[in-house]
């Protein structure tokens, strides 16, 4: 069933890299052009390919294209290895610290889950050029949500 976004609830999420990859579609990992290559239960790892549109006007890729890449990566995995019963989830806090940049060629991501619990997800990703030169490294928390009660009537 769809949320009210369109988006199909945590249960209906692909877990296989073409389903993961068709899931971005028409949404912002499709608009990067985002690339699912791996999914296993607490790792996911993606490719974005270096074109025009995913950099900023200093002829680097941009940051926010970086944060793209490392976020929908992370975003996959904790959607996909939720609870049982949990409804979503939402991000609490997001960091990145660039420890270089890229012109050319694709970036490669490594989401890894640190933390899987009832209530909060912890997952860090590592972001490369496809030389191996480190990019970024990412960090987020992710909240766990569960459906609401249904008050009486």
């Amino acid at each position: 069933m769809p949320t009210p976004s369109g988006v199909p609830a945590p249960h209906a999420i692909p877990r296989d890299p073409a389903g993961l990859t068709a899931f971005g579609a028409g949404l912002l990992p499709g608009h990067l052009g985002l690339e699912v290559l791996t999914w296993a239960d607490g790792e996911v790892t993606g490719r974005l390919p270096l074109v025009r549109e995913v950099f900023a006007p200093n002829g680097y890729v941009h940051a926010a294209s970086i944060i793209g890449l490392a976020d929908t990566l992370c975003g996959y995995g904790c959607s996909t290895s939720l609870p049982a019963g949990a409804s979503g989830f939402t991000t609490a806090e997001l960091k990145a610290n660039f420890l270089g940049s890229a012109s050319e060629g694709a970036l490669l991501g490594r989401a890894l889950r640190v933390h899987g619990g009832r209530t909060t997800q912890v997952w860090d990703a590592t972001v490369t050029r496809d030389d191996g030169g480190t990019v970024a490294i990412f960090r987020c928390t992710q909240i766990v949500l569960w459906p609401l009660p249904v008050p009486p009537v």
